[in-house]
């Protein structure tokens, strides 16, 4: 079996006296999706656009399946590859079925084995073909379009598929959803396909490699995850935001990923105990006085070893022993203390009153807010502590 779809080998291309591409040589491998991503004017559209001989390349070599594609047709060539583009490109004086079946009728395909494969792809991109076959391209929204474009790129079952920045132009709501039919997709095809974003995020969701450029060279190649744990310089870093989260988790507190807690007087059964614990939908619940000073926890260890005395009372098994921390610990400390835990810590201030609880999923929020460069309203956490109405 072959290694590589598509090679670069010391590939450039200029404009006269502008250089666009400098000199780049990656690999893509068969079945791979990679991302090629950075800044507006990085070379990146250009780097793809040389794959089907939409640009031609100034220099080097660059081969599809092992093959120079100098030597290709330019027509045949990117007839055998699929493309979609931001802009959709729909041709509006056809059906959806038309336009799917563009390419397997331009390559003369028999009709009734383009118009089946038209049927099977809308299917596939979650179109019901008897709604959507015979309307327009206008009649359609946005993502419903975006859709019907890759189904058009696959029609002809092509090996390689390039998509620029296919999503870019769609709301937050229908890009998502493009981005996880492309992975249901994906999954089940095992295409080559390389794919242009400008948004790290998209690039992470849905890549094997990652491919980062600027001013027209590649300045990193690798997974994902190793370009998130090893960036090559401060230009990956701030491109990827491992230095604005550095800084952040640097200087956070507990406070900054504080929520709020679940509480519940010492005098209570457990039953009433379980009955929180389900209704607000946590695994364990703060025990406070009357003037909210914390006393201990009691959680499903607790309640699952002592269920069967119906006298006993949350202060009868509560832990007292867990560790706790102040509004200003630092957040090394606490996820250090949080290790010796069981996943959450109480927040204390300097009486012992209960100002909230640090969980794992609020630090996790952190890494995420910081990451996307955003802050959260809100600090709630459903899914561990939540607050009680």
């Amino acid at each position: 079996m072959e290694k590589f779809a598509v090679e670069f080998r010391n590939v450039s291309k200029s404009y006269g006296d502008h250089p666009v591409v400098r000199d780049i040589s990656f690999a893509v491998a068969v079945g791979q999706l990679v991302t090629l991503i950075g800044p507006s004017g990085c070379g990146k559209t250009t780097t793809l656009k040389m794959v089907n001989r939409l640009i031609e390349p100034t220099s080097g070599t660059l081969l599809v399946h092992g093959e120079d594609v100098r030597r290709r047709n330019p027509v045949e060539l990117r007839r055998s590859i699929g493309y979609v583009i931001q802009q959709i490109g729909l041709f509006p004086h056809l059906t959806i079925e038309e336009n799917i079946a563009l390419v397997p009728r331009l390559n003369r395909q028999d009709k009734r084995a383009y118009l089946r494969r038209a049927e099977e792809l809308l299917d596939l991109i979650g179109l019901d073909p008897a709604r959507f076959r015979h309307r327009y391209p206008g009649e359609l929204s946005g993502g419903q379009q975006q859709r019907v474009g890759v189904a058009r790129a696959l029609a002809a079952d092509p090996d390689i598929i390039l998509m620029d920045e296919p999503f870019s132009a769609l709301d937050p709501i229908s890009r998502e959803s493009l981005q996880d039919e492309l992975l249901r997709l994906q999954g089940t095809l095992r295409k080559t396909i390389l794919f242009v974003t400008h948004d790290m995020d998209e690039a992470m969701k849905l890549a094997d490699n990652i491919i980062l450029m600027k001013d027209g060279e590649i300045v990193q190649a690798d997974s994902p995850d190793q370009i998130l744990r090893h960036p090559k310089d401060e230009f990956v870093r701030d491109f990827v935001g491992e230095k604005r989260f550095r800084q952040a988790a640097w200087s956070a507190v507990a406070g900054d990923v504080m929520t709020n807690a679940v509480t519940i007087s010492p005098s209570r059964g457990l039953a009433e105990a379980v009955h929180l614990m389900g209704r607000q939908r946590v695994n364990g619940l703060m025990v406070t006085d009357n003037h909210q000073h914390y006393l201990g926890v009691v959680g499903a260890e607790e309640v699952y070893r002592n269920y069967g005395n119906e006298r006993q009372t949350v202060a009868d098994v509560m832990n007292r022993d867990l560790p706790v921390v102040s509004e200003d610990t630092p957040l090394p400390r606490v996820l250090a203390a949080m290790e010796s835990g069981r996943g959450y810590l109480p927040v204390l201030d300097a009486n012992r009153k209960l100002l909230g609880v640090v969980t794992r999923a609020s630090v996790i929020r952190l890494v995420v807010e910081t990451y996307r460069g955003g802050a959260a309203n809100e600090r709630t956490d459903a899914g561990v502590v939540a607050k009680l109405g």
